[in-house]
């Protein structure tokens, strides 16, 4: 089917461009709607429900559905319902009354599971009843709704391979990829001699998802390994009062903490100022600033899994090393800061491989994933 579709995509979370969830449905969804398609979105502000907290994991995905149902008895007609990984097993279980479910996952959440429980082990962190046991009520209806949705859109090839292991069939499954906008492109051809472009940069929340543990010894090392280079750690939502005091005294004046940042424009002039990206991340879909970092020229470092694995190959487009492995994160970037030469050559090679991942590209696979899912109910 190649005719224009009315799609409905829902999230768990809220409305906001800058977010990477949000900014992923919005950048496709606008490639989708300027090929004729109608898209709209339903997020947390569309979902209020009242409840504890604890309990928002069950009653957000019956509102889904009550929303839907809503929608439809209102004259609404949709082609198909895209909704987040963890909010869609309700709609699931309701899919022979509804209109084809695509599940979009931005991390598979027993995968995820998984990957936190093992990190915490590496690292000594205390594994409570509550780390082991509380998140198994998402991942158990994740499952559920990854093994009954139309099509399951998967961030990266290694959910794909996972949930084929678990019996869903491959043409069910489709694998997106993260997209840059054209201005990141642009300004990447653009950019300042090497000797402008200096230090590391590590840019997301500041959460142990991210490898936070390991930056901050790692990096610590490189810069004392490199007077005269500095760490800038930037869209961190946490100020310098929470992250500086984690590093060690003698070296917090070489780390700039920026913790919100406005608009592509001031994105962009951070990426033109470093020379290293850093990603040490135990587990993600695929980082939007990664691939942002890479139209930009930076030299990548990050961990083999996941959305990294699927873009970087070592030695080639950027630098891997093993998760929670603080000295070879120290190596890998003390080796890009000797020679600014090999992060150009990375940098470059990481470039090139980014001008394909579009969102014009990425929205590709998602139209196709709608089209099958469908057919499949026709």
């Amino acid at each position: 089917m190649k005719l224009p579709l009315r799609v409905l995509r829902v999230a768990d979370v809220t409305d906001n461009r800058s977010g990477g969830m949000s900014r992923t449905m919005y950048a496709t969804g606008d490639e989708l709607a300027r090929r004729g398609h109608l898209v709209e979105y339903r997020f947390c502000e569309h979902l209020a429900v009242s409840c504890r907290p604890q309990f928002r994991r069950f009653a957000i995905p019956r509102r889904i559905v009550r929303l839907v149902r809503e929608e439809l008895a209102a004259g609404k007609q949709w082609d198909v319902v895209e909704v987040h990984e963890p909010a869609a097993a309700a709609y699931a279980w309701n899919r022979a009354s509804l209109p084809p479910l695509v599940v979009f996952s931005y991390g598979l959440e027993d995968r995820s599971h998984r990957a936190t429980l093992d990190y915490q082990r590496r690292k000594g962190l205390p594994v409570t009843i509550k780390n082991r046991f509380s998140p198994l009520s998402v991942v158990w209806q994740a499952k559920y709704a990854t093994r009954h949705a139309a099509q399951v859109i998967c961030s990266n090839s290694e959910d794909v391979e996972h949930l084929v292991g678990r019996g869903v069939p491959r043409n069910r499954l489709t694998r997106h990829h993260s997209g840059v906008e054209p201005e990141f492109l642009a300004a990447g051809g653009d950019l300042p001699p090497d000797n402008e472009r200096r230090g590391m940069l590590f840019l997301g929340s500041w959460l142990h998802r991210k490898g936070v543990l390991d930056l901050v010894p790692a990096a610590a090392e490189a810069l004392k390994r490199h007077p005269g280079e500095h760490l800038t750690i930037a869209g961190c939502h946490a100020g310098p009062e929470q992250i500086l005091p984690e590093f060690p005294p003698d070296i917090r004046g070489r780390v700039r903490v920026i913790p919100r940042i406005e608009g592509n424009a001031a994105l962009i002039e951070i990426y033109r100022r470093h020379s290293v990206f850093v990603l040490p991340s135990y587990f993600e879909g695929q980082p939007l600033v990664m691939i942002e970092a890479a139209a930009m020229g930076l030299a990548i470092v990050t961990t083999p899994v996941c959305g990294m694995r699927d873009f970087i190959e070592p030695e080639k487009t950027g630098l891997t090393v093993p998760i929670a492995n603080p000295p070879a994160l120290a190596d890998a970037l003390s080796r890009l800061l000797d020679s600014p030469r090999d992060a150009r050559r990375l940098g470059d090679q990481a470039r090139a491989l980014a001008q394909s991942h579009t969102w014009a590209a990425a929205a590709d696979k998602i139209e196709r994933a709608y089209q099958q899912a469908v057919s499949q109910s026709e």
